[in-house]
């Protein structure tokens, strides 16, 4: 019998039989679905998206309950479980759901978390049925979905927007618009809060209060991630509940009703007042190999131990436990290599048969020289003079060893200067490569990386590019903003990529790069020569987020280099500082040539967003205008 004469019946007995109608709505859904565990509750209006929630809802974990507000006497929902109108907010609706029959004895009994979210959330399914997978496998008790960017979601927290490197991060804070919650905390102390509620300002102090602050049960989870629209990419029918009720007055009041005092929160918490903190994270597995490759672990920092849960975290030397060189003996670092990014002990010759080419300058115990049999690249190193023998011995994959002997104050584009004038590179790897791959040796970065760069570089036609950086925790850039990792993007399109690790097309290093070394000692303002003299292109030069990398010798110490050349941070900037200004002086730098744009333009010309989020945003009708500097910006796409 099809479902539309199901919902006909289910009208009909609603006007004079509503325990009946209930029985039949729920048959039928359970005829149609395996029994799920998980129960999302929506109110919802006349504008809610929660019908773009179902798109592949046969594969959903999850039953939706429907509280409808709006001004139609219609309204069904054909995949709900359960659907009731009136007036009121989603936290009166839920209070009086929540002490029903129906709900203690049926889904209070069959559903193990409740996900509690606005209408307007943008999400998918199959996101809704991964917050609850990450909350069941890691047992917390409160947690709620990160949010995508702060682009298109508004929050005050900013720690709730998606970090990629995170599959969650321990907190003391959720906010009310999309908590979910182990059905055992709701039936037992939720729903008592939830008495007078109306706009719920409060309750995402209230709850972890209540809870005591336990050390790993309370999480936003960045795995996922949500658009909570900002007020201009609403709808203008869109309803707004703080025209009739005062959030200020209800948080005061509710915090006063359960006991949430600053003296409290210092004296057996040692937590400031209305202040979160971030307790501890799980970390994707990428990025933890990345941590354990670099020899950096993550710790708590604990201003009062005897008191509540550890607050903070921050990197330290996984060697010392302190902040210092991540320097780890080289046993420690090939068999750290081997466990997690799958390099193989075997010395196998792999030359000469790639497209692309990694060169970076060495020591003689670099990570750069262990052997991969998943690489797609060929590796020719760099190295001292004094070393070369021990780099050739240890990096019998490469294609070639050039040995140099420079001051060991040399910079690194002065090395690369001179390898190109060799006879063994004119004659053998000039003009052989697609994409040529400069890192510093500090560059923290898998195999599976490297890979993924180039592939993107070539799909996307890149003439210059760099990856991104991790994070500021990990590394350090004059130029963050613009080049660490955006978690929704696949890559930038922009003016100006670092000197640190840079990618270049095989024409481009023709044409702009190698004609342009000559007395480049460590290669300061090339990052603004490169894309001058290419013009500004709109789609040739970008930042790769897709994959991201780590310099954390910068954060944990000073690097080789920066110590072999005996430099003190004064003397450092000065020599930086001369070599740029000469670097552009000889190419008659003057970006107004060719775009009115800044001196140094460090600007983000187009976004290529990851595929699932072009999906989120075109759900929401939602189009990407590229502004000046490092913005996005986001407008409705009135077509639709």
């Amino acid at each position: 019998m099809c479902p539309a004469f199901y919902m006909r019946v289910v009208n009909a007995s609603q006007e004079v039989l509503p325990q009946l109608a209930q029985h039949i709505m729920l048959s039928m859904h359970a005829a149609n679905h395996a029994v799920r565990t998980n129960l999302v509750v929506a109110a919802v209006g006349d504008s809610s998206i929660h019908e773009r929630w179902f798109e592949d809802f046969d594969h959903a974990t999850w039953d939706l309950a429907a509280f409808y507000f709006g001004n139609r006497n219609d309204f069904t929902c054909d995949e709900c479980v359960h659907v009731e109108s009136g007036s009121g907010t989603k936290w009166s609706f839920l209070y009086k759901f929540a002490n029903s029959d129906l709900f203690q004895k049926r889904f209070a009994r069959q559903y193990k978390q409740l996900y509690v979210t606005d209408d307007d959330i943008v999400q998918t399914s199959a996101s809704i049925s991964r917050s609850f997978a990450l909350m069941q496998q890691y047992g917390l008790l409160l947690a709620q979905p990160s949010l995508c960017s702060p682009f298109e979601s508004a929050t005050w927290q900013n720690p709730l927007y998606k970090d990629a490197r995170l599959i969650l991060q321990y907190t003391t804070f959720v906010e009310i618009m999309v908590p979910m919650f182990n059905m055992n905390f709701f039936t037992s102390k939720v729903i008592a809060t939830l008495e007078h509620a109306e706009t719920g300002h409060g309750l995402d102090w209230v709850w972890p209060f209540i809870l005591g602050y336990p050390q790993e049960k309370i999480a936003i989870i960045n795995d996922v991630c949500v658009i909570h629209p900002k007020k201009e990419l609403q709808p203008g029918t869109k309803l707004t509940i703080y025209k009739e009720h005062n959030p200020h007055a209800e948080l005061v009041a509710v915090l006063a009703k359960f006991g949430y005092e600053s003296e409290i929160l210092r004296k057996k918490y040692d937590m400031g007042y209305l202040q979160p903190s971030w307790l501890g994270r799980r970390w994707q597995p990428w990025y933890h190999n990345l941590l354990q490759l670099a020899g950096i672990k993550d710790v708590y920092e604990e201003k009062n131990a005897a008191k509540g849960p550890h607050k903070g975290v921050k990197f330290v030397s996984a060697e010392t436990g302190a902040p210092g060189v991540a320097r780890l003996r080289s046993h420690h670092h090939i068999q750290t290599a081997i466990k997690y990014l799958g390099f193989q002990s075997s010395q196998a010759n792999t030359t000469g048969r790639h497209k692309f080419l990694v060169v970076v300058s060495v020591h003689k115990d670099s990570r750069w020289l262990w052997p991969n049999s998943s690489t797609q690249y060929d590796t020719l190193a760099i190295a001292p003079k004094d070393q070369a023998s021990q780099v050739e011995q240890a990096c019998s994959h490469c294609v070639y060893v050039y040995a140099h002997n420079l001051n060991p104050a040399a910079g690194r584009y002065a090395a690369l200067y001179k390898l190109i004038h060799t006879v063994r590179w004119q004659t053998q790897m000039a003009g052989k490569y697609d994409y040529i791959y400069f890192p510093e040796e500090e560059i923290v970065q898998s195999v599976s990386s490297i890979n993924r760069m180039f592939e993107l570089a070539t799909e996307y036609k890149l003439d210059l590019a760099h990856p991104s950086w991790c994070s500021a925790e990990d590394t350090v850039s004059w130029h963050m903003d613009l080049l660490r990792m955006h978690p929704t993007t696949l890559l930038r399109h922009t003016t100006y990529v670092e000197t640190a690790a840079p990618v270049w097309s095989h024409s481009f290093w023709d044409q702009y790069v190698a004609p342009n070394l000559k007395d480049i000692d460590r290669g300061f303002g090339l990052d603004f020569v490169w894309p001058y003299l290419a013009e500004y292109p709109e789609d040739k030069v970008g930042v790769i987020d897709d994959t991201c990398v780590m310099r954390p010798t910068h954060i944990l110490g000073p690097s080789p280099l920066t110590k072999a050349a005996k430099l003190s941070q004064d003397e450092l900037i000065t020599r930086i500082d001369a070599e740029e200004v000469r670097t552009l002086v000889s190419v008659d730098y003057n970006p107004n040539k060719h775009r009115h744009i800044a001196y140094k333009p460090q600007d983000v010309m187009n976004w290529v967003l990851q595929p699932w989020y072009k999906h989120m945003l075109s759900m929401n009708h939602l189009l990407v205008t590229p502004v000046r500097r490092w913005d996005m910006r986001l407008i409705v796409d009135d077509s639709s």
